[in-house]
């Protein structure tokens, strides 16, 4: 990941509304609203969840663009769906829409790394003292490091 890559501390706990106020989440998406990208994935690395991240993204863009930022919660995707999902993805970004895509961990699902290159951009979120850097690596090798915006660092309760 180059230098001019984002980073946001985010403390998740289900209050959606509250994020689209919070100076913090607000930089963050002012920042990856300015990259070129139609379709991003937030992926974790490890066993965290991104769909809560996706959703708190998406709260803020409504209030800051007034549209709606499709959510694409892809967590569970089986190799059945993949095709179906990635033409679903495809056919939304060539309307011209902008679509967040919350996934679960390439360990956790090989579907996520196919989806997650197929993606316009990736943002990887980290959780402290739980992912290991050698996971961060693999992720960004996986993904490419020229699709990875940058992380999310993430405080779990008792960390």
């Amino acid at each position: 990941m180059n230098s001019g890559q984002t980073q946001a501390l985010a403390k998740v706990d289900g209050q959606l509304g509250k994020f689209a106020e919070d100076p913090l989440w607000q930089r963050l998406w002012l920042n990856l609203e300015s990259q070129s990208w139609r379709s991003l994935a937030v992926m974790p690395v490890g066993d965290a969840s991104s769909i809560d991240l996706v959703h708190a993204l998406a709260a803020v863009a409504w209030q800051q663009r007034g549209t709606p930022v499709i959510v694409a919660d892809l967590r569970s995707i089986g190799l059945p769906a993949l095709a179906s999902a990635r033409g679903e993805l495809r056919r939304r970004v060539q309307n011209g829409e902008r679509v967040l895509i919350g996934m679960n961990s390439l360990d956790t699902n090989p579907m996520s790394a196919t989806i997650a290159r197929d993606a316009d951009k990736a943002l990887l979120c980290v959780i402290l003292g739980r992912t290991m850097r050698s996971q961060v690596r693999n992720a960004v090798r996986e993904l490419g490091a020229q699709r990875c915006l940058g992380s999310i660092l993430i405080r779990m309760q008792g960390y």
